[in-house]
């Protein structure tokens, strides 16, 4: 498993190749704050106009390595998310698969069979359209014939 420590290399934390600041940049990035939102958060710009800000966050976007820790961030919280909702669906149905083998009412037990049969899709409807292609003089022909009967 690979670990991420952060060394202290002339006075400054370095996690794979970045700054604390360039860090810290990517990680708002990566939560989803604009580019001028995380740079204000990670560096010092009380002194700074709007469009330095700006221009300065965009270098920094072209960083490579600043890129590369924002996909990996955004990777890990996708990854996360997924974990948790395959968790949270995982829970749902074997407390279903208990409820449908152990309710103590036939109705609880019905509900929780078609409760599952449901996330399966077991009892989707299937429905057929039949689509007919028509020029715009038949639709038109069509339209007024419709509108001389009413």
């Amino acid at each position: 498993m690979e670990t991420n420590r952060l060394q202290v290399v002339a006075g400054q934390s370095v996690k794979g190749g970045l700054t604390a600041k360039q860090e810290a940049f990517a990680q708002g990035v990566a939560q989803g704050k604009t580019l001028s939102e995380a740079y204000r958060l990670a560096y010092d710009c009380q002194r700074m106009k709007d469009a330095s800000i700006w221009t300065e966050a965009s270098q920094l976007m072209d960083n490579p390595k600043v890129v590369q820790r924002v996909h990996a961030l955004q990777e890990a919280k996708e990854e996360r998310v997924l974990l948790d909702h395959a968790r949270l669906k995982r829970l749902v149905l074997e407390k279903l698969h208990k409820e449908a083998t152990t309710a103590e009412s036939d109705s609880a037990r019905i509900r929780a069979l078609e409760l599952l049969g449901k996330s399966i899709a077991m009892f989707t409807d299937k429905v057929e359209q039949e689509t007919t292609h028509k020029s715009a003089k038949e639709i038109e022909e069509e339209l007024i014939a419709r509108l001389s009967r009413l």
